[in-house]
């Protein structure tokens, strides 16, 4: 029983007689605290707000709460009824009061500020606390509050829609500040003007007044939960589902379900439409509790956005968000400044008036920043020397005059406890880590407060901190959590092990690394103060001289493992010389695998040794292999243990069966069947000493070669630009290390050792994995699902999910929980079973839950046994026949074998790894195109068929010289043959290219049946580890990517264009509408089923019924009736209802999947229609999607409907095309004259800036355009949105390092930022410069000569640029910057790149860093539509290989060899290059004998063909004085102080006039630096440069002349009218002047005679702009200072 209860009857019992159930009643009105803390008072506030007549429905209640707030207590004996509002420091809180958890108490007790209206305060409350009354009764029940109350305090007082109350009692408070008196006004006057209903109905959410919304929107959800049959729900930002993650799910977790393991993470820092919740579904022997499989069964999404359709395409992009959450980039939005950091400090210095739970705040709050934990960890640090799990603890220590922060170290979860081992290392689980001194009084001042529990306070406190703070500066709770894990991060090289250990951060890929990695304490600390003080925090130097380690608790020692090795070494000499070959054989077998182990940083398991070790040294790793190889990894040995494994195979072969079997050496490799260990040594002690290793090894690579990974971060992935050769050579040179450590060396004394010709393994054949069977799908329909929830177990979910309010959390526990008993039944298809549950949940409940199944077709890693095995084989087998071949070429044999010859040089040299490549190539050949030879280069642009893709793409081709030589050479023989072959059917012609290569393998000595197939996927494997993963990828076929042009290169080479012809058709091919779409989205059903009728009556009838109320669904009716009437006919083909549907199922996917609601009322602009388009080009076939939008477009400009705004569609689409450095800088420098066409110099320095931006850091026009001051965040740029400035796509929102710009144009930002101006660029909504981006455009057209390119195409070129740069880092550029020279400069600098990589290096994320960069979710988007040069990369791959050499090639089918080779030696004697004169040598041989084919086209250098003008140079030079005195930019080398000097002189020039202080000169221009006279109108450009000409010419040629016409200006001049004054004596000058056409015209002008130049052929402006100048430029020549 309640003691407080009892006391409280006892109390009221001595003047009263109140029954129990009684008081229960009336303290169920006001849901009272079980401890009653305070009930005397609240009862009495309550008399305070309402009288005896009021609230009679109450009445009996409230005559108990009367009878209450009589009490009195004269002997202190129930002073706990009548406790003051304090909290439990004694500090007096009116907004806090001390009265437990009930809002309703706590409302009791709010007072208004004092400079408040008390009164309308009052009536607020009162009437709230009438609703609160009918709240009570209408939602909860007295029988579960009495059971409360009466209990023993174990039972907690749940809440119902517990957060409407609260919500609704934060915003009453609102009131009660001064800030909001006008609010509280407003609503006094609604409450008492409106009953409940009708003020629901009348409060609108439209109000433009923010500080209202924050009031009503609660209100208005609290009353409707009262007052309506069907309560409103949530629809802010983040609607109604966000409590279906709840506290649990904050972090990832690992849960088991019977026989699957399910792994739950919540999709969080995402826009609003992708949040929510996924869970991945694993198959139970899968996983293991160190580590998760990459791919899951298949993945749960319940998505935040209650909108269905919107929810299945946020399913879609699931993968994609969480690879993008998981890859760990510098440049993340939630990165934080040095100068926010600073804020957060100086906002937790203590002040006195702090109370008690705001200090708690502000140390929370800093310790979140110092230690990465969140807030609610540290809200109750404990003032001991131990921390724990759950709580930190804070010591102070006198020598250092600091307090020591104790955290617990992050370490793995066990399920046993390990062993105690000689092996290990001393070991414990806390870091020690010493606060700066300046935090020594927010300290001390919580440590006095005696905190013993947290307090939830605690955390809302903070936020309130946090909005003290700059809005713009963008701090959150996770942006201060993440500032150390960031540095922590950036400083270990990307080791998130060590992210881990000092964190505990949560998440699948930190606890997979714990389990291995240990660090030394010390190290740890150190690394965390070095942090630290990077962000100018001030940590004491601190000495530690432990000798533990933190993280893993088996650290290993390598003193220990040094001496066993010694100990197995002696035990192998010993037996050598005693012969006993069993004992011998054992200790050289565990020498060799824990050598292996060491090597492969192994698991430990029973087959230690790899099955494929190539000749270069790799080996295939299958320690935790799984079907999908999606955990197998490639991990590089070193020369001295595959001698060794060579060594043990020897002996294996000199003893016979002298041993007993213990190894068994198949035909593949040897596996350790009865494993020795040594006792005490862990099986996975290698994997554990590899990974603590104190190395510099990047983090990536360590878990590259452990084979730790998750989606976002596979080293192998076919997006990845991980560096296999550097990967390699660190690698090894940590493996080398570590082996001189241990004592691990080739034994290489023994007889054994000198058995030869024993390689690594022996391929007799091509094997081939076992393909896991796929059996076909099971459809299961709504029936399967009724009868599966019959089920007895799952009764009590189905009310919570199928009830008035469905749980969305309890419909995906459901799923979890069927999904494991499904898996019983192994005859169920169970990712189809649970595609048709969640299918079922989202029809009958609106619930948003998904299920994304595996695509296997489409996996994006590209380790394969398969073709690794393959490609060792040919190795071992080809490789030395086909080299011999190619440097020796015989003369013409049958067709076949030059063609199967021709098919291996493509594939090796040119990287055409695909079928179709080939296919494609070989059509070229035996068509008569043209080769195009760009200087070295030679080109070849082909059409092809990629994966992912029904589109064809092009494929451009650079040719090496021996490539391109033996097509030109073999050309005429091969056409033939080849035609006759590509007449026939394309399965005949795949047949025919297989005989071929067989055919060819045969004549060179090489009896195999490799197929064509395997040959290609091997060699994409050898690319892929000589290069990187992403040209694998895209040689392979599986990267969609366009590349560029060779009119684009020739453009980009100043050559002059050819005309081509490529077949740019696409294939036709219906898509397929994704069954879900079309569930849930009813026009798109509608018109899927009148697919079948033709009639277009029929349709249009059926479009006239389907009016809604919903704009979007009304807007997408139109467009399918525009797309019907545009058809013109009665019959509709089958082909239109096709397009119909398929452009209606893109259309709509835009418009409701993704984008915000339309209203009648949205404007559709540019932005939002670029949007609509990107957010669904992954969804769809290119061109298909291209041609559905470009309609659209159409049908909304005819809908002439002034809130729609679109640019008309051009005829050129953003295509492969970019800007070379060159055009960039002539741009720029028209920008900045007036030859751009724009009369306003601020405007053109806006302009040029634009422009710079656009080019240096690859953002959009509109995102320019509205950057402001407050964006720029020191070392970073803030792309946001703002007020109604909306990004592109949902993901642009990101951050973009300052360091990507040129310092001149960070100093003009700067510039503006102290000038306090609102923006960077004036809004393209300002009418008045909206013509500027027309001008911009026709430079970039006249500069380029290229009507197709647009100012879009600098995002091409940033990424295409910086995608080169990367790559150059996995590929040796030099043989291609030879060909390209123009590519060297092209690329941004070794600083600008390392920016954007950070410390990590580019370790394989590059290509994410330029996507984020970008604004891109996902690489692919990046690749697909932006990158155009992996082509370039891919060449200089093949270039860097060994290459037959011509001159011992070709001499059987060229010349002579003797001709060749004295060609040869004349090159060489020239120190000519060798390769590319041989090459021309050659194909002029070649096309003189066949003048009838010209196979090669010569490209011509281009002359000054784009039509740029040229400038005078005292044109320039003006420009450049005046624009630097107007901006302070881009000072010209020249003496400035002089010219400045010379502007005073003539302004200081007296007019003349009698009294006049006027001078005759005036400078109506304002600089920044100067004043200036009028500037140049940009029509006058052309002008003006003519007259600066002549003016040139007179001075080179009369100079006396000129100088007394500057002088006439000078001083004898009205400038205004632009006359200059005449006499006689000027006659023969004037006359000169005609001479040089100045055609002067004397004239009379206030009764005095004057004379003009050129009036008839330039305009005043012109004329007084030159005159102006030129005289300046006189004075200061005058002074003896020369320009």
């Amino acid at each position: 029983m309640n003691e407080y209860l009892v006391q409280l009857l006892e109390c009221i019992n001595q003047n009263e007689n109140i029954e129990k159930e009684q008081l229960i009643q009336a303290l169920f009105l006001l849901r009272a605290h079980y401890s009653l803390a305070g009930i005397v008072v609240i009862c009495q506030r309550i008399f305070t707000l309402i009288g005896d007549d009021e609230l009679s429905e109450f009445r009996d209640e409230l005559n108990t709460l009367k009878i209450i707030s009589r009490l009195q207590d004269s002997e202190k004996k129930y002073s706990h009824f009548f406790s003051e509002t304090t909290d439990r420091n004694n500090i007096l809180t009116p907004l806090r009061p001390y009265t437990g958890d009930s809002g309703i108490c706590d409302l009791l007790l709010i007072k208004a500020g004092i400079s408040q209206n008390n009164e309308s305060f009052n009536t607020v409350i009162r009437w709230f606390l009438d609703q609160i009354f009918h709240f009570q009764k209408k939602v909860h029940t007295l029988e579960l509050y009495s059971s409360y109350l009466t209990g023993d305090g174990s039972i907690k007082l749940k809440d119902q829609k517990g957060s409407r109350v609260y919500n609704a009692f934060l915003a009453i408070r609102l009131l009660g500040d001064p800030s909001h008196e006008d609010i509280l006004e407003r609503v006094k006057d609604l409450i008492t003007q409106n009953g409940p209903e009708q003020w629901i109905r009348s409060m609108s959410d439209r109000s433009e007044d923010k500080r209202f919304k924050e009031v009503f929107y609660p209100l208005k959800l609290f009353l409707s939960q009262i007052w309506e049959n069907n309560p409103l729900k949530n629809k802010k930002k983040r609607p109604e589902f966000v409590h279906c993650i709840g506290l649990k799910h904050k972090k990832l977790i690992l849960q088991r379900y019977g026989s699957l393991s399910i792994a739950i993470q919540p999709l969080e820092d995402v826009d609003e439409i992708h949040r929510g919740l996924v869970s991945d579904v694993f198959e139970h022997d899968e996983i293991e509790e160190d580590e998760t499989p990459l791919e899951p069964l298949f993945r749960f999404f319940l998505a935040e956005q209650s909108d269905l359709i919107r929810g299945l395409y946020a399913s879609k992009s699931t993968s994609q968000h969480i690879e993008a959450a998981n890859v760990g980039l510098v440049w993340t939005k939630s990165r934080l400044s040095l100068n926010s950091i600073q804020e957060v400090f100086r906002l937790c210095q203590p002040s006195h008036t702090d109370a008690s739970l705001i200090l708690r705040a502000k140390l929370a709050l800093i310790l979140s920043l110092l230690t990465g934990r969140s807030v609610t960890e540290l809200t109750a640090p404990r003032f001991s020397r131990n921390a724990d799990q759950n709580n930190i603890a804070i010591q102070y220590d006198h020598t250092l005059s600091a307090y020591v922060l104790s955290v617990f170290a992050g370490t793995p979860t066990l399920k046993k406890k390990p062993e105690h081992s000689k092996f290990h290392v001393p070991w414990t689980n806390e870091l020690h880590l010493v606060l700066p001194s300046e935090l020594n009084d927010l300290v001390s001042q919580v440590k006095n407060l005696g905190i013993t529990k947290r307090h939830m306070a605690v955390e809302r406190d903070v936020s309130e901190l946090i909005n003290r703070l700059p809005q713009e500066l963008e701090i959150s709770l996770k942006s201060i959590r993440d500032i150390l894990p960031r540095l922590l991060y950036d400083h270990s090289q990307g080791d998130l092990a060590v992210v881990k250990a000092v964190t505990n951060a949560s998440g699948r890929n930190y606890d997979n690394l714990i389990h291995y990695a240990s660090f030394e304490q010390r190290q740890l600390e150190q690394l965390w103060a070095d942090c630290l003080r990077t962000i100018k925090i001030d940590i004491p130097q601190y000495i530690h001289t432990s000798s533990e380690r933190v993280g893993s608790p088996i650290g290993i020692k390598i003193v220990e493992i040094q001496n066993e090795i010694t100990r197995i070494k002696n035990r192998i000499n010993q037996a050598y010389e005693q012969k006993n070959w069993q004992v011998l054989f054992d200790n050289l077998t565990l020498y060799t695998a824990l050598w292996m182990n060491l090597a492969t940083a192994g698991r430990g398991i029973k087959q230690p040794f790899p099955k494929w070790i190539s000749q270069q040294g790799w080996a295939l790793i299958q320690d935790k292999h799984h079907q999908d190889e999606s955990t197998d990894r490639y991990v590089p040995l070193t020369p001295a243990l595959i001698k060794q494994i060579q060594g043990l195979r020897g002996l294996m072969v000199m003893l016979g069966e002298q041993v007993e079997p213990r190894v068994d050496l198949s035909s593949y490799a040897m596996q350790l069947c009865d494993p020795h260990q040594i006792e005490g040594l862990v099986r996975n002690w290698a994997r554990k000493l590899v990974r603590s290793d104190h190395n510099q090894l990047p983090g990536r690579f360590k878990d590259a070669g452990l084979g730790h990974w998750i989606r976002g971060r596979h080293p192998w992935d076919m997006l990845s630009v991980f560096p296999v050769s550097v990967f390699k050579q660190q690698w090894l040179d940590v493996q080398e290390n570590l082996q001189k450590q241990l004592g691990f060396e080739c034994l290489e004394g023994f007889d054994f050792f000198k058995i030869k010709h024993i390689p690594t393994f022996v391929l007799t054949q091509e094997t081939k994995t076992a393909q896991v069977e796929t059996k076909p799908r099971i459809q299961y329909s709504e029936n399967d699902v009724k009868e599966w929830l019959k089920n007895s177990e799952y009764k009590s979910y189905c009310p919570l999910i199928f009830g008035e309010n469905p749980e969305p959390q309890v419909a995906l526990e459901l799923g979890h929980v069927l999904a494991s008993h499904l898996a019983k039944n192994t005859n169920i298809d169970l990712p189809e079973a649970i595609k048709a549950y969640c299918a079922y949940i989202r029809d009958k409940t609106k619930i948003p839950l998904f299920v994304q199944l595996p695509q296997k077709a489409n996996r994006t890693w590209l380790t394969s046994e398969n073709s690794f095995s393959t490609w060792g084989y040919i190795e071992q087998n080809l490789l030395d026949f086909i080299q011999k071949d190619l440097e020796h070429l015989p003369e013409h044999q049958n067709c076949d074998v030059e063609i199967g010859r021709l098919l291996v040089v493509l594939s090796m040299y040119s990287q055409l790894c695909r079928v179709s490549h080939l296919q494609a190539m070989l059509e070229f050949i035996a068509s008569d195109q043209h080769i195009v030879a760009m200087g070295n280069s030679r080109l070849v642009e082909l059409t092809v068929n990629n994966d992912r893709s029904v589109t064809k793409i092009r494929r451009t081709v650079l040719l090496s010289p021996y490539v391109s030589t033996l097509i030109l050479v073999g050309r005429q023989y091969l056409q033939p043959r080849l035609k006759e072959i590509l007449a026939q059917p394309r399965n005949q012609q795949r047949t025919a290219w297989q005989k071929c290569f067989n055919t060819y393998l045969k004549q060179i000595g090489v009896k195999s049946t490799l197929s064509l197939a395997q040959w290609l996927k091997a060699l994409q494997q050898n690319v892929m580890l000589n290069s990187t993963p992403l040209i694998a990828g895209y040689i392979s076929g599986q990267v969609l990517t366009e590349d560029l042009s060779i009119n684009e290169l020739l453009r980009l080479f100043e050559y002059e264009k050819l005309t081509t012809n490529l077949d740019s058709t696409e294939p036709e091919s219906e898509i397929e509408i994704d069954d879900e779409q079309l569930h849930l989205s009813d026009i798109l059903a509608m018109i899927q089923q009148l697919k079948g009728e033709s009639r277009s009556s029929i349709w249009l009838k059926q479009l006239a019924n389907n009016e809604t109320n919903h704009y979007s669904v009304n807007l997408l009716t139109c467009f399918v009736r525009w797309l019907i009437l545009r058809c013109d006919a009665e019959e509709l083909s089958l082909q239109n209802r096709n397009m119909i549907h398929l452009h209606l199922a893109i259309v709509s996917a835009g418009i409701l999947g993704f984008s915000e609601d339309l209203t009648k009322d949205s404007q559709i602009n540019e932005d939002v229609f670029q949007k609509w388009m990107e957010l669904t080009q992954e969804h769809f076939p290119h061109r298909k999607h291209l041609a559905a939008w470009n309609r659209f477009r159409d049908f909304l400009i005819q809908l002439n409907d002034n809130r729609i705004k679109l640019h008309k569609r051009t005829a050129h689409q953003a295509s492969a095309k970019v800007f070379s450095k060159n055009e960039v800088q002539q741009i720029v420098q028209i920008l900045q004259s007036v030859e751009s066409g724009v009369n306003d110099a601020a405007l053109r320095l806006e302009i040029q800036r634009h422009f710079r931006l656009s080019a240096a850091m690859g953002v959009r026009r509109s995102e320019t355009l509205h950057l402001r001051p407050l964006d720029i965040d020191e070392d970073m740029l803030r792309i946001r949105p703002y007020g109604e400035h909306q990004l592109k796509t949902l993901g642009s929102e990101r951050v973009v390092p300052m360091n990507l710009l040129s310092q001149t144009i960070q100093n003009g930002l700067n510039d503006i930022y102290k000038n306090k101006k609102y923006s960077i660029l004036m809004s393209d909504e300002n009418s008045e410069h909206r013509p500027f981006f027309a001008q911009i455009s026709q430079i970039l057209k006249k500069v380029t000569g290229d009507v197709d390119l647009s100012l879009h195409h600098l995002r091409h070129t940033f990424a295409s640029t910086y995608t080169l740069k990367c790559l150059q880092t996995v590929v040796d550029f030099k043989a291609l910057t030879i060909e390209l020279p123009w590519l060297q400069n092209w690329m941004p600098s070794n600083e600008q790149f390392n920016t954007l990589v950070g410390n990590e290096g580019q370790v394989g994320q590059g290509i994410k860093a330029i996507s984020r960069v970008l604004g891109h979710l996902h690489e692919s988007t990046t690749l697909k539509h932006y990158v155009h040069i992996l082509f370039l990369a891919t060449y200089a791959y093949s270039m860097q290989q060994q290459q037959p050499n011509l001159h011992t090639a070709f001499f059987k089918r060229v010349m002579s060899r003797s001709n060749l080779f004295r060609h040869f030696q004349a090159i060489h004697q020239q120190n000519g290059n060798l390769k590319y004169e041989l090459r021309d040598t050659i194909e002029k041989y070649v096309l003189k004998k066949r003048q009838s084919q010209r196979w090669v086209i010569y490209a011509q250098k281009r002359g000054n063909s784009t039509g740029k003008v040229i400038k005078h140079e005292l044109f320039q030079k003006f420009e450049d004085i005046e624009r630097y005195l107007i901006s302070g930019q881009g000072q010209p080398r020249l003496d400035i102080e002089s010219w400045k000097k010379a502007l005073i002189m003539m302004a200081n020039i007296p007019s003349g006039k009698r009294g006049s202080n006027i001078g005759r000169h005036p400078l109506s221009t304002q600089g920044k630096l100067a004043r200036l006279p009028e500037l140049l109108s940009a029509v006058d450009f052309n002008s003006a440069q003519e007259i600066l000409e002549r003016f040139d010419y007179l001075e080179q040629n009369q100079s006396e002349t000129y100088n007394w016409l500057i002088k006439k200006w000078l001083y004898e001049s009205n400038v205004t009218k632009v006359l200059m004054h005449f006499t006689a004596e000027d006659e023969p000058m004037l006359s000169i002047l005609t001479e040089h056409q100045f055609f002067p015209i004397v004239m009379k002008h206030n009764k005095y005679d004057y004379f003009r130049i050129m009036s008839q052929q330039a305009s005043l402006s012109a004329v007084r702009w030159v005159l102006a100048w030129l005289s300046v430029r006189y004075l200061v020549i005058r002074d003896h200072i020369r320009i």
